[in-house]
């Protein structure tokens, strides 16, 4: 008898013990057990598209999290220029980066910022950043390797390059051109313009201007419209080459974004994804904002048709990419190779 009592008593506990652990988490369900401070870097002033877009997502944050989460948007460069502030991110010093990535820590990440004619098209670019989208996927999958989670990106617009005169026939790859064009100093750069048949000078762009107008360089590339805008007063025009769309990733470091709550992971996730659906909408008119600017200020605006971006983006992938696969790697190169109708040898 004095047996069936123990055992009941140790069932009833139990139970007891069980009920209350049910009560303890549906009373704290949903509560995060943190309080962040964090720190975001950015590459632009405060009052530029991307200054605004990431005070923006801090807000959101801020308020969809009841202040669990604070962001401090740190503007310009403040913190570090955009390869130090991926490091940073990458190590946890900062938590938070809007800005170009960096492939510093692993060189696979160039297809993150310059790979020439991954699309034609800002539609096409579009579709394969978005979320779900094959280079987003491909990306994202290379930030766990770097202790990064990407959010969401930002595009600043096509590329084009200005020049002083419009060259010969600017849209055939195949015509010399014979203008010396600024490029970023990355060698994927030199060997596209090469094929586009101009003279490539490897310049830092706080140098461009200054080669421009001492006559080092006729022209230069690596940016969207709004970028040309900038070389008015030495340059005669403004060719849409479309060879990428510079784009900007919302970036924080990885265990971090692991720490919080599902809940906060997705408010995170959809206060980037706002700043980032809001500037694709807008980066088009932005663009042309700019080439009309340019187009006022006396600069001659040329746009390829359909049929020579295609002639341009055959010969790039062509001729170029194979070399990215000793950059990048085959097996990443291969599936953009994929996705774009290139067989794969």
């Amino acid at each position: 008898m004095r047996r069936r009592q123990v055992l009941f008593a140790v069932v009833l506990l139990v139970a007891v013990i069980a009920v209350l652990g049910v009560l303890v988490q549906t009373s704290t369900a949903g509560t995060a057990p943190y309080q962040y401070k964090w720190r975001m870097s950015q590459t632009h002033p405060a009052d530029s598209p991307f200054g605004r877009a990431a005070e923006a997502f801090a807000a959101e944050v801020k308020q969809r999290t009841n202040g669990r989460i604070e962001i401090t948007v740190y503007h310009a460069g403040a913190l570090g220029d955009w390869t130090l502030s991926d490091e940073l991110v990458m190590r946890g010093s900062v938590e938070l980066n809007l800005g170009p990535v960096a492939p510093t820590y692993d060189p696979r990440l160039n297809i993150a910022y310059y790979t020439p004619y991954l699309f034609k098209t800002f539609k096409e670019g579009r579709a394969a950043y978005a979320k779900g989208g094959w280079i987003n996927q491909m990306i994202d999958n290379l930030f766990a390797g770097v202790n990064i989670k990407g959010l969401s990106v930002l595009p600043l617009g096509m590329s084009g390059i200005t020049v002083r005169k419009v060259p010969p026939s600017p849209g055939d790859p195949d015509v010399p051109k014979g203008q010396k064009i600024r490029v970023m100093p990355l060698k994927v750069c030199e060997l596209t313009f090469k094929r586009l048949g101009y003279i490539p000078v490897a310049i830092p762009y706080t140098e461009a201007y200054s080669a421009i107008e001492t006559g080092i360089a006729d022209g230069q590339m690596g940016g969207p419209p709004f970028q040309g805008h900038e070389f008015r007063d030495v340059q005669g025009a403004w060719i849409q080459y479309n060879d990428f769309v510079e784009t900007h990733w919302f970036k924080l470091t990885r265990k971090l974004f692991d720490s919080l709550t599902p809940e906060d992971q997705n408010i995170v996730i959809e206060a980037a994804e706002r700043q980032g659906e809001k500037q694709w909408e807008l980066a088009l008119s932005q663009d042309e904002e700019y080439r009309q600017k340019m187009a006022a200020r006396g600069l001659k605006i040329v746009t390829l048709s359909d049929a020579e971006l295609e002639k341009i983006a055959t010969a790039i992938r062509a001729d170029v990419w194979p070399e990215l696969d000793k950059v990048i790697g085959k097996a990443i190169m291969d599936v953009a190779r994929k996705n774009v109708g290139v067989t794969v040898k």
